[in-house]
């Protein structure tokens, strides 16, 4: 059973919030941070690293390499120049078209099929928590896979917007529980979940444009329609960044619920989605097919945690509630990319390094290698950043 939310002013709540993610941890994926929050990456290890991260297979590298490149894609502002354009794709369909065909050119390399796009964004600048859904996804088939990208997190463009809407969805963080396509799957962040699930929720913002279907549903129906242009053995992977992690992470558990099969998963920077009976439930089903990767000073993939909870109105303060403790638990497996070390290496670890649980009364196994409030001034969750470190394993195990 979920634990009961504490009350607060919410609007209040939400613009610390969300200026607490504008200094920390920018979407923008060429953006740097101001000259005094960039601290480097001294004092990052509280103690000496616990375990090693050995060099992953070429071919992992790659495809991965393929994954945060799509994921990175699914941000407009990865392809288009004009900050006004980005930020109107999310009002103007005529806009969101120059994104759309800027996207299949950035992808002709790999599929002569278009991307198509499912697309939701609701609202309230009141009660941001209770009401604002953000999903952005594209399906793109290829002769090799069906891939399917989700957005994450966007500050770029309108606060009130596209950065509202997205964060106030984070910030979501109240468990709920997970019982789509069969039994009971533990509890898992609202926020997340009902991003997918939600139906009646505009494509753009405004009423003008609305949906009577989820966007779950709609993904169904696209890679569906995927399958029939390139066959159905193909694999499903699906990927995504920060926010867009989450949601591939829940939707690759609902399809497999659906009767999906050959799933596979690339995540970047993917923030904790629920409890240890999620988790549990998850990892026997697509543990071994999913690649979390983590760079080493990301915080996010800290977040939530017992002590930094918005859903238990503790987050920034670093401590918990005795009347609102939810424990989060690591699903997938970690591939993490050690940033701090002077030695980048990209691969699957063990130990200390390989997860990142919280459970009551305790604080998380990954404190133990990363401070998250030094992690906080890095630019290690960018998702360029992503991109740019498994370039450089790719090319440091011989490929290119």
């Amino acid at each position: 059973m979920a634990p009961a939310k504490a009350s607060r002013p919410m609007l209040a709540t939400f613009a610390s919030c969300l200026l607490l993610l504008q200094l920390a941890i920018p979407a923008v994926q060429g953006a740097r941070l101001a000259p005094a929050a960039a601290l480097g990456r001294r004092a990052l290890l509280q103690s000496p690293p616990s375990s090693d991260i050995p060099m992953a297979p070429l071919d992992v590298l790659q495809q991965s390499l393929v994954a945060a490149n799509l994921s990175a894609w699914a941000y407009p502002g990865t392809l288009l120049t004009s900050s006004w354009d980005v930020e109107n794709t999310y009002t103007k369909p005529a806009v969101f078209q120059q994104y759309a065909t800027a996207l299949a050119a950035a992808t002709a390399s790999l599929s002569s099929h278009a991307p198509t796009f499912v697309q939701r964004l609701s609202r309230n600048l009141t009660h941001p928590e209770a009401s604002a859904r953000f999903l952005y996804a594209f399906v793109l088939p290829t002769n090799d896979a069906i891939y399917v990208a989700f957005r994450g997190t966007d500050l770029t463009g309108s606060i009130f917007v596209n950065a509202a809407t997205s964060t106030g969805e984070d910030f979501n963080s109240v468990q709920t529980p997970f019982s789509y396509g069969g039994a009971a799957a533990g509890n898992v962040h609202s926020g997340f979940l009902l991003s997918l699930t939600d139906a009646a929720v505009d494509s753009y913002d405004s009423d003008a444009y609305p949906n009577s279907i989820s966007a779950y549903t709609e993904l169904v129906a696209a890679i569906k329609a995927a399958q029939a242009a390139v066959g159905a053995s193909v694999p499903i992977v699906l990927t995504g960044h920060s926010l867009g992690a989450a949601q591939a992470t829940l939707a690759g558990f609902m399809l497999s619920r659906d009767g999906f099969s050959n799933l596979r998963l690339a995540t970047f920077g993917c923030p904790q989605i629920g409890d240890a009976d999620w988790a549990a439930a998850y990892n026997a089903t697509l543990g071994s097919s999913t690649m979390a990767w983590w760079n080493m000073a990301d915080p996010v993939v800290q977040l939530p945690n017992v002590d930094e909870d918005p859903g238990c109105d503790n987050f920034g303060s670093h401590s918990s509630s005795s009347s609102c403790v939810q424990a989060w638990f690591t699903a997938g497996s970690r591939y993490r990319i050690d940033t701090v070390n002077n030695n980048l290496r990209c691969g699957q670890p063990s130990g200390s390094f390989a997860v990142c649980d919280s459970s009551s009364g305790s604080t998380q196994s990954c404190y133990t290698d990363v401070d998250w409030k030094t992690a906080m001034t890095v630019e290690d969750h960018y998702i360029s950043n992503y991109v740019a470190h498994l370039q450089a394993c790719v090319t440091a195990a011989g490929g290119n």
